[in-house]
């Protein structure tokens, strides 16, 4: 009798334990949900991520704004390779929010220094094929279909002048500068200003 009622003693402690570790289990449950749903203490830039301002970019022709026009800032300093990337997309009325980026971290506004500007046209091609199409095809349709684009992209008539596409060497560099910082956060490009 008395092994009996030992292994009975030894049941009932192990259930209260396992009560206890079940509710320790969904405790840390309830808190892993908690950080994840509202996060620990917000978004941790690295250290070396640039103090950045808000900005706000309009982009026209004239009195006409241009929607699906992207907009990049680069160092205006040669030499000066910035680890981050500021860029935004003008929506219908032709605004865009500037967001700088740097190693898969991002944040709204435009780190403070002279930049050179470039403005693109975004083209959008769709040649009526499906990527699961796309991934059925030979090499030789691969080709057509690349060649398809290709035409396409070149008779796009562009809202953007050429000129404010280019960021490579200075003399080629698009003529648009801009100086950012906390009180200069507005800029407006009116490309009909660089229509030849």
């Amino acid at each position: 009798m008395q092994v009996m009622r030992l292994t009975f003693l030894t049941e009932i402690q192990n259930d209260s334990l396992m009560e206890i570790e079940m509710k320790h289990f969904i405790l840390l449950v309830l808190c892993c949900s908690l950080c994840c749903l509202f996060g620990c203490g917000g978004e941790k830039l690295p250290l070396d991520f640039p103090k950045v301002f808000p900005m706000t970019i309009t982009v026209k022709d004239g009195a006409t704004p241009l929607s699906k026009v992207r907009i990049m800032f680069y160092p205006a300093v040669t030499g000066a390779g910035a680890a981050y990337a500021s860029s935004g997309t003008t929506d219908e009325n032709g605004v865009a929010k500037i967001v700088t980026a740097q190693g898969g971290f991002s944040k709204a506004g435009i780190p403070a220094g002279e930049f050179v500007v470039t403005v693109e046209d975004i083209i959008e091609v769709d040649l009526g094929v499906t990527p699961e199409e796309q991934a059925k095809m030979s090499m030789g349709e691969l080709n057509k279909l690349t060649d398809e684009r290709k035409k396409l992209i070149a008779a796009y008539k562009r809202k953007v002048p050429e000129i404010l596409c280019k960021s490579g060497k200075v003399e080629s560099r698009s003529p648009i500068r801009f100086t950012a910082s906390e009180d200069n956060k507005e800029l407006t490009i009116d490309v009909a200003e660089y229509k030849k």
